[in-house]
């Protein structure tokens, strides 16, 4: 039987529940460049994700003039603006409220800013858990970050890693690697063993309601710039 977690909240618990011996998945995820993540399952329902019918809508990313690290962590080029946003620290929270989750809320926000309902699209890295065979997708051949390229509504592309992989929204750390809808009007972007920020393209607009949305955490870049990856171990 699983074990369970409980994180009171202000307004109600939030329950996860860690693998126990019958869940054959691995409690720790090991990315290939060797960053551990814990995973534990929240218990929340499973909404739709599926592969994409190909990788056509994938197709904007792959630019002669960027660079593949530049792609992976900013997005492609061209937007008005881009901001980096801060991860929530884990530790020190006074409440004991979980850490809100920074790219759940910077999604939620972006979907505003589409002309239509469009579809939306994560691409995912292939390699980004070892010893688990990768779902069939259709591959998006970024130089380094082979993706796997998938379809469904925000809130389940969030969880794109996990329920393409394993069917449920198991784990809280491992974001999507790309996500954008079908009018490219924003694309949110975060290397796999990022730590501090994430980053996305979008208009200038879009810029303000993210700010408005995670205060004190989004800050405006330049396409490219170097920005430190992992949390000062010290």
């Amino acid at each position: 039987m699983a074990a369970r977690l409980v994180v009171r909240g202000r307004d109600h618990d939030v329950y996860w529940a860690c693998p126990g011996p019958d869940d054959h998945r691995p409690l720790m995820h090991e990315s290939a460049t060797g960053h551990r993540r814990v995973r534990c399952t929240r218990l929340m329902g499973v909404t739709e994700i599926r592969p994409a019918a190909d990788s056509d809508a994938a197709q904007w990313l792959l630019r002669s003039d960027a660079d593949w690290w530049d792609l992976v962590r900013y997005g492609p080029p061209g937007f008005d603006v881009y901001v980096r946003i801060a991860f929530p620290q884990d530790a020190g929270n006074p409440s004991g409220e979980a850490p809100a989750d920074a790219v759940r809320a910077a999604l939620t926000t972006l979907a505003s800013y589409t002309a239509t309902p469009l579809k939306r699209y994560a691409a995912v890295w292939e390699g980004w858990v070892s010893g688990t065979p990768a779902p069939r997708a259709p591959r998006v051949e970024i130089p380094n970050r082979m993706m796997l390229l998938f379809t469904g509504p925000v809130e389940a592309l969030r969880d794109a890693p996990d329920l393409a992989w394993y069917g449920s929204a198991a784990g809280v750390a491992q974001q999507p690697h790309l996500v954008w809808p079908e009018d490219q009007a924003w694309c949110l972007a975060c290397e796999v063993d990022e730590e501090i920020e994430f980053t996305v393209g979008c208009s200038a607009e879009a810029s303000q309601a993210l700010a408005r949305a995670l205060p004190g955490t989004v800050r405006r870049v330049r396409y490219g710039e170097p920005a430190p990856m992992y949390r000062d171990p010290a």
